[in-house]
């Protein structure tokens, strides 16, 4: 190794020396500098694409939420017009058929002791009532048509066969009379 030997005084070397590490400060500042402003208009575009994809995400998300919301309320919709149309359905029927407790107690207390009603059938559109039963004897056959016929205020118009008088004992019946229509409301 050579020796490098340096002639300069004393003053002029710390001067050189002092040169040295301020033109070494100086570059380390300049590119810290440059780094940190590399560094800050990177952050600056990152910024700006990080809020361009929120802005597209969120109105990604608003047109998904109406998405949802319009399929939701189609289904609710839906479901609220089913239970519309059943309640409508309830209340028509409700409203167009007639009360038939009314129907039944009227008649109940009509047939007298051994007499056994074994059909009960109401036609609502012609208003009538049809009864198939079994009687003993055919005078208690005569006597439940007299017994209806005589209930002017709830039944009328008695359709009442022949065949039902064929027998004398075990007789089987069958009547039809119609309901009069304030019984029916």
């Amino acid at each position: 190794m050579t020796k490098i030997i340096n002639l300069l005084p004393k003053i002029r070397q710390s001067e050189i020396r002092h040169e040295k590490v301020l033109s070494g400060l100086i570059l380390v500042a300049w590119i810290s500098l440059a780094s940190f402003v590399v560094v800050f208009v990177l952050q600056l575009i990152g910024k700006a694409y990080l809020q361009g994809r929120l802005s597209a995400i969120g109105k990604q998300t608003e047109q998904i939420k109406l998405q949802v919301n319009k399929e939701e309320n189609a289904e609710i919709r839906a479901q609220i017009n089913e239970i519309n149309n059943k309640i409508s359905d309830f209340n028509f029927l409700a409203d167009s058929s007639p009360k038939w407790s009314k129907v039944v107690k009227a008649f109940a207390v009509l047939p007298p002791a051994g007499i056994d009603i074994t059909s009960f059938d109401v036609d609502t559109a012609r208003q009538t009532i049809t009864i198939r039963g079994y009687a003993s004897t055919r005078g208690e056959v005569i006597n439940l048509h007299d017994i209806i016929e005589a209930d002017s205020e709830h039944f009328y118009n008695i359709n009442y066969p022949l065949e039902n008088l064929a027998r004398a004992e075990d007789v089987n019946f069958h009547f039809t009379f119609f309901i009069k229509e304030d019984l029916l409301k």
